[in-house]
C-alpha cells in the first residue's frame, strides 16, 4: 500500500518515479518498526542530512563518480554525527549528484515523502497493534503465524554442542577399541 501511494504521489506530482528515494525506506519503516533506524528523527533527518550533503558535494565538485562518492560519505558522517542513522538515506546524496537536483527537490518529494512516510508507518503499526489487541483475538489472534517468533541463537550452546557432540564420538571410538587412545595414535 506504502508503495502504491508512493507512485501516485509521484505521478500527481510529475516526478519521476527513478527520483523518489523511498522504496527502501518503506521496507525498513514497515518491516523494522521499532528499529532505531526507523524512528521518525532518522527517517526524516536522514533523508534531510543525505540531501545536504549531496547538494554540498554537488556544489564542490560538480557531477561525476568522486562527486558522488564524496556525497556518500559525506551523508554517512553526516546521519552519524547527528543521530539520524537511516542507510536507505543515503540513495538522497546520489541522486542530486546524478541528477544535479535543485534544492526544491529537497522540499518535495523529500521532505513532504518522508513526512508523510513517517506518517503512514506510525499510522500502519498502531492499526495492526490494535488489531491484534482487540479485534482479530477471538477469531486469529491464537492462529500459528501470530505467535511465531524467530529462533533466539545462542552461541555458547552450539559450540557446547559441537563440543558435546565429538566428545561422544571419541568416546564411542574408545568404546570400539579400549587400546586406541589418542596418546596411542600419535
Amino acid at each position: 500500500m506504502a508503495i502504491g501511494l508512493m507512485e501516485v504521489l509521484a505521478r500527481y506530482a510529475d516526478e519521476p518515479l527513478s527520483r523518489v528515494p523511498f522504496v527502501t525506506s518503506i521496507v525498513l519503516v514497515m518491516a523494522l518498526p521499532d528499529a532505531p533506524p526507523s524512528r521518525p528523527y532518522a527517517v526524516i533527518g536522514g533523508h534531510l542530512l543525505s540531501c545536504l550533503a549531496g547538494l554540498i558535494a554537488l556544489w564542490a565538485f560538480g557531477t561525476g563518480e568522486a562527486a558522488c562518492a564524496v556525497a556518500l560519505g559525506l551523508a554517512l558522517w553526516l546521519m552519524l554525527c547527528f543521530d539520524a542513522l537511516h542507510p536507505p538515506a543515503g540513495i538522497d546524496a546520489f541522486l542530486v549528484v546524478v541528477f544535479a537536483l535543485p534544492v526544491s527537490w529537497v522540499l518535495s518529494p523529500v521532505l513532504i515523502g518522508a513526512i508523510f512516510l513517517v506518517g503512514f508507518a506510525r499510522a500502519w503499526t498502531q492499526g495492526e497493534r490494535w488489531l491484534r489487541q482487540n479485534a482479530f483475538v477471538g477469531k486469529i489472534g491464537s492462529h500459528r503465524f501470530f505467535q511465531w517468533e524467530p529462533p533466539k541463537i545462542d552461541s555458547a550452546m552450539l559450540v557446547r554442542r559441537a563440543l558435546g557432540q565429538r566428545r561422544r564420538e571419541e568416546e564411542e571410538i574408545q568404546e570400539q577399541d579400549p587400546d586406541d587412545t589418542p596418546l596411542k595414535r600419535e
